[in-house]
């Protein structure tokens, strides 16, 4: 078996997770990035996203009337009963070239919904996202994690994808669960390299997830630093559709 299948395997295993339609949570949100550029991500929402469809939503607790989509690429903001207040058809290219300047420094609530839509999705659809035939996947060299080994992979993205950028690598422990996840996210920037780190693993609907997520920089030796936490993520109440 490749290191691939045991992490799908701990993770639940490839038919549940083929079985599996959404995933809904309630989620809370903090650190430095969340409270400078994107401000309306902080603190509690309930989220929803689909299992290999590119779709997700979000109700925050601080606007209970208001639903935010994440939808193939595409976001937009409607009324709980479906009426479509504000839409983007291309926001990631918004991040970019003349109107990508003001977003160095603060978010609009698209922007927003876009940044965290792909990212939820990519998160909560891990390990199966791997599994995608246009996915090009590789085992690393172990990584030493204290007085631990983590094996590694890379993952090198499909074009046209939705997500932080064409190449990350996953890093799991002993058990095959997820502990740490490497990226750059390219609407930030080239030079954020963030590590992700995840702990406290629970099981909902027969798969396996990290509760407990803090983003912190990469630093020399592709080393995660201590300080300052970037994003912050606590994930609760799974359900598994």
């Amino acid at each position: 078996m490749t290191l691939l299948d045991d992490v799908l395997v701990a993770h639940g295993g490839a038919e549940r997770w083929a079985r599996a339609r959404r995933v809904r949570a309630r989620i809370h949100s903090g650190g430095v990035l969340l409270g400078t550029r994107a401000r309306q991500l902080r603190g509690g929402a309930v989220l929803e996203v689909g299992i290999g469809e590119p779709w997700g939503s979000a109700v925050a607790d601080a606007q209970p009337g208001r639903r935010a989509i994440f939808d193939d690429g595409a976001v937009r903001i409607e009324t709980l009963d479906g009426e479509v207040l504000e839409a983007r058809s291309d926001p990631r290219g918004a991040f970019f070239g003349r109107s990508g300047l003001r977003r160095n420094l603060r978010w609009d609530d698209l922007d927003a919904t876009y940044f965290a839509g792909y990212a939820w999705w990519n998160y909560l659809n891990h390990p199966y996202l791997l599994t995608r035939d246009d996915m090009v996947v590789r085992e690393l060299e172990p990584w030493r994690e204290g007085d631990e080994t983590w094996r590694r992979l890379e993952a090198r993205f499909p074009a046209g994808l939705d997500t932080h950028c064409p190449v990350q690598v996953f890093y799991y422990d002993r058990d095959a669960r997820l502990r740490r996840h490497d990226y750059a996210p390219e609407v930030i920037g080239g030079w954020a390299r963030a590590a992700h780190m995840c702990a406290d693993h629970i099981e909902a609907g027969g798969l396996l997830f990290p509760r407990s997520r803090r983003v912190v920089p990469r630093g020399p030796g592709n080393r995660p630093l201590p300080l300052p936490t970037l994003v912050s993520l606590h994930v609760s109440e799974i359900e598994v559709a």
